[in-house]
């Protein structure tokens, strides 16, 4: 099972990350970072565009793509694009800005010691009241949501977004707790950040603990406006 979310992972880190670095660029000359230049592979919600979501499905279908890592990627695709609703909840009406961080992540044998659980993220620039605790002015929320998983315990510690603001550049680590969200379940953990005004990049990976037990999952990763 463990290899089974590690390849799932590593394929939705391919989506993330196609839509920005473009599909026929041959790999030799592919940038070790994404160019954002050539469009913005997300729209304002955080979701893959139309042209990203073609491109990834192009991708996909490609003749000498294995069908499990095909598989993974349109699953990937579908969970980030919000297909047949499994994007997550929806939000109010008076709902803050937010960003969703580029592709799920998952973590292996994470619901009652068996399944995989799929692991989503948000940024939201401050100043907003929710989501708990808020965010302040030049501060920004981060929420990680276990999908599927038993409430998160009261105390957690390993769950960390680390992050980078590339106009100030002020750079700093900032643990994720139990604020009080979904108290019934899916485990979620927020934090709030002294980030500034600018562009931030923000990764967040590490451990939620869970009544059930603990959940590792892997980095995801978002590029956030909070001018």
């Amino acid at each position: 099972m463990r290899t089974i979310a590690v390849t799932t992972a590593i394929a939705l880190t391919v989506v993330g990350m196609v839509g920005a670095v473009g599909l026929n660029a041959p790999a030799a000359q592919a940038a070790p970072f994404p160019d954002l230049s050539s469009h913005n592979p997300l729209d304002e919600l955080g979701r893959p565009t139309p042209r990203t979501q073609e491109e990834i499905r192009s991708f996909a279908n490609q003749p000498w793509m294995p069908a499990d890592l095909r598989n993974a990627l349109l699953s990937g695709l579908a969970f980030a694009a919000g297909v047949n609703g499994d994007g997550g909840p929806e939000l109010p009406d008076n709902a803050p800005r937010f960003t969703q961080f580029y592709w799920p992540t998952v973590s292996g044998s994470c619901i009652g010691g068996e399944l995989d659980a799929v692991g989503s993220a948000i940024a939201v620039p401050g100043p907003a009241e929710i989501p708990a605790p808020g965010a302040a002015d030049g501060q920004m929320a981060f929420v990680f949501t276990a999908l599927g998983t038993a409430p998160a315990t009261p105390e957690q510690g390993g769950m960390t977004v680390n992050w980078a603001n590339i106009n100030t550049l002020r750079t700093g680590a900032t643990p994720l707790g139990n604020h009080g969200i979904n108290p019934d379940g899916p485990a979620t953990l927020s934090g709030a950040a002294d980030t500034g005004h600018g562009t931030v990049v923000a990764v967040v990976s590490g451990t939620v603990h869970t009544e059930d037990g603990p959940c590792t999952f892997i980095p995801t990763a978002a590029i956030i406006d909070a001018r």
